[in-house]
């Protein structure tokens, strides 16, 4: 029901929907005029709501989004979910929520394939678009149930959207020896820093002076981890001295900067991945990434120190148990291919001539 009033010289229109009043000022002091428009008004009433509710435009739900959600999570997720909602934005920014259905995703899918995205990428962006939709059913922005990224992430997984296997490329003792002599000094003082101690190459590259415990042989994270949390990771005798001596070279230099890993500027060294690249391509080994490194590392103590799960997902800032576990389970894969191997019975060979020599015989 809608009805229009005067408040002072201007008519105003009043409506009720699912027990909410809407005001509207018909901004005329003709009545005709005004009926006219509150009809108008009306129909555009009709057209902005969905279900019992107002329709949300997804750039508005995204404004909320980030000023309310995103501070809740864990930096790393933050920032994974800013990046995402750069490509959701770019494609959905001229829609309402309720406009986002399977066509909508299926189209976007399309879209960040076409412009190189993997299938992990795409689910990560549709991870994040998913978390918006929860975010708005809890604002009751939408209703229970009307989220669409659940349902058609199911069904694309069954068609090949899955997320990449996990990688279990580590170095062997051998080969951490050719790759170490195949570097320059600065990129070997960094591989070697990052298979001794396990930081990611965030925390490694943002690595500063203080944080080195030179005589306890240890270094102590900042809060900007992954997690949001610091930890204590060892620091073995040859990283010492190591990064003693890179700490001596600035001093000499009269290089004045906290950062452990720094040009001659002082400025931090952002990343060591082309060094990287250009040394294992010397050394002649194929298919390795900077965080392989660090996966080096936690087979290292898994396998040579014994440790225990427990204590490498200390050592790595791992969230959980189960994740260590889940990274490093071919571990136990391996031991036993490698068991069976070892144990496996020696066949004799069948000897054809000796087998033919006697049907020859039988036949004569």
């Amino acid at each position: 029901m809608a009805t229009i009033y005067k408040r002072g010289k201007v008519y105003w229109a009043r409506a009720q929907r699912a027990g909410r009043e809407f005001r509207h000022s018909l901004k005329t002091g003709d009545r005709r005029v005004a009926e006219k428009r509150l009809r108008q008004w009306i129909e555009e009433l009709e057209a902005s709501s969905w279900g019992d509710r107002p329709r949300v435009a997804f750039a508005q739900a995204v404004k909320a989004f980030i000023i309310e959600y995103l501070p809740t999570l864990k930096p790393a997720s933050a920032k994974r979910y800013g990046v995402s909602l750069k490509w959701l934005s770019d494609k959905f920014s001229g829609n309402y929520l309720h406009e986002i259905g399977k066509e909508e995703l299926t189209s976007f899918e399309s879209w960040r394939r076409a412009l190189g995205a993997t299938n992990p990428t795409i689910r990560r962006d549709l991870a994040c678009l998913s978390s918006l939709f929860t975010f708005c059913e809890d604002r009751e922005w939408i209703d229970e149930g009307k989220n669409p990224v659940p349902g058609y992430m199911r069904r694309r997984a069954k068609r090949g959207l899955v997320e990449a296997p996990g990688r279990k490329r580590y170095l062997s003792e051998e080969e951490e020896a050719r790759l170490l002599n195949a570097a320059t000094p600065a990129v070997r003082t960094a591989i070697m820093v990052a298979i001794d101690t396990g930081l990611r190459d965030q925390e490694q590259f943002t690595l500063t002076w203080p944080q080195i415990d030179f005589g306890r042989g240890i270094i102590r994270t900042t809060t900007d981890t992954k997690n949001g949390r610091s930890r204590t990771v060892p620091l073995p005798a040859r990283s010492a001295q190591a990064l003693a001596q890179i700490q001596a070279q600035q001093a000499h230099d009269k290089i004045t900067t906290l950062n452990v890993f720094a040009h001659e500027d002082g400025t931090r060294i952002l990343r060591q991945v082309k060094g990287l690249k250009a040394a294992a391509k010397r050394a002649g080994i194929s298919d390795l990434r900077w965080h392989d490194l660090r996966r080096t590392a936690g087979c290292r103590w898994l396998q040579r120190d014994k440790r225990s799960m427990e204590e490498v997902c200390k050592l790595l800032g791992q969230s959980s148990v189960a994740v260590t576990e889940k990274s490093y389970a071919f571990l136990e894969e391996e031991a036993v291919a490698a068991q069976v191997a070892a144990q496996k019975p020696a066949h004799r060979p069948v000897d054809s001539g000796a087998k033919s020599s006697k049907n020859n015989k039988v036949a004569r």
